[in-house]
């Protein structure tokens, strides 16, 4: 009688054991899924964060240009030929815009036929022909509406482009307002997020600006306002900068990437941005119901779609 019993009992065991084994991998499983889909949540707020104060930049940017452009001084100068005096009523308004606000930032002219007119950070290149290399002055001249992106000169930077026009509404020319990128980075550090803006390489014979600039990889460095920790993980690591993985965590940090325009329907540069893997972090995320349908497959392509968005105003 004792026989039988405990072999039913070890077959109950068997049995209960295997059932709890098998619930214990799902579960595990399925905790496993559960935080990588918070995980890419996380990291899908975060570039979208990235985004919006690109976005804001861009478009402080655009809202000078757009006023500049209806300076009466400004478009009676570029009428007259006059690029001399014309700076020096560039020159003051910039030094408005520094003394109240602390930003600076940098102006250029051109002309109807998409010429150097004049520039307020230096007196060479004047008619020098941009319309081969700057493809948002031509689609400014095309469509006579305002543009701005991150755009490939002299220097890689933030553009804002708008049209001028004379009392009898004819074209005359373009103002453009130039901002640096070290605002954005600055900001993103108060938020938590290290950032760093890498220009590729095979541009350096249009942005000569930047042939002097450090080099990683395949990309020159445009700022140095960039924490160390994140070159050097950069250089520790150089598959971070390839583009296999929409984001690469280590134990405690995410880095990824945001395209940063293109030129001739190649990319010209990108922003890397780095922040903590933390879970405290995670209290900012959108309610979300962690009992619902779980596809990591397709939250990743919305990511996907997320991260490969370039800001564009127009």
């Amino acid at each position: 009688m004792i026989l039988p019993f405990i072999r039913s009992y070890k077959k109950t065991f068997i049995l209960f054991s295997i059932f709890m084994a098998t619930l214990l991998y799902f579960l595990f499983k399925y905790n496993n899924i559960l935080n990588q889909k918070t995980l890419d949540i996380f990291v899908q707020n975060q570039v979208q964060i990235v985004q919006n104060e690109l976005e804001n930049q861009k478009n402080q940017a655009l809202s000078l240009a757009l006023m500049f452009s209806k300076n009466q001084d400004i478009i009676n100068n570029l009428e007259n030929n006059n690029n001399v005096e014309l700076k020096k009523e560039l020159l003051k308004l910039l030094n408005i815009i520094k003394t109240y606000t602390k930003n600076s930032i940098d102006i250029q002219i051109h002309t109807k036929d998409l010429e150097v007119f004049t520039r307020s950070w230096e007196d060479i290149d004047f008619g020098l022909k941009l319309e081969s290399f700057r493809e948002g002055l031509v689609k400014v001249k095309n469509s006579n509406e305002p543009y701005v992106s991150s755009e490939l000169g002299k220097r890689f930077n933030i553009k804002a482009i708008a049209p001028i026009y004379n009392n009898k509404n004819l074209f005359v020319g373009s103002i453009e307002v130039i901002v640096d990128f070290n605002p954005l980075i600055n900001r993103l550090k108060g938020l938590g997020i290290d950032s760093m803006i890498l220009l590729e390489k095979d541009y350096l014979n249009i942005a000569t600006y930047h042939v002097d600039n450090t080099k990683l990889e395949n990309y020159v460095i445009l700022q140095s306002s960039f924490s160390k920790s994140l070159l050097d993980t950069l250089i520790k690591n150089p598959d971070y900068l390839k583009k296999n993985s929409f984001y690469y965590e280590t134990n405690e940090k995410v880095f990824t990437q945001i395209p940063l325009g293109e030129f001739g329907n190649k990319s010209v540069g990108i922003l890397i941005i780095s922040f903590d893997k933390n879970l405290n972090s995670f209290r900012y995320l959108p309610k979300y119901d962690y009992f619902g349908d779980i596809d990591i497959k397709e939250d990743r392509k919305n990511l996907k779609e997320v991260q490969k968005k370039e800001i564009i105003i127009r």
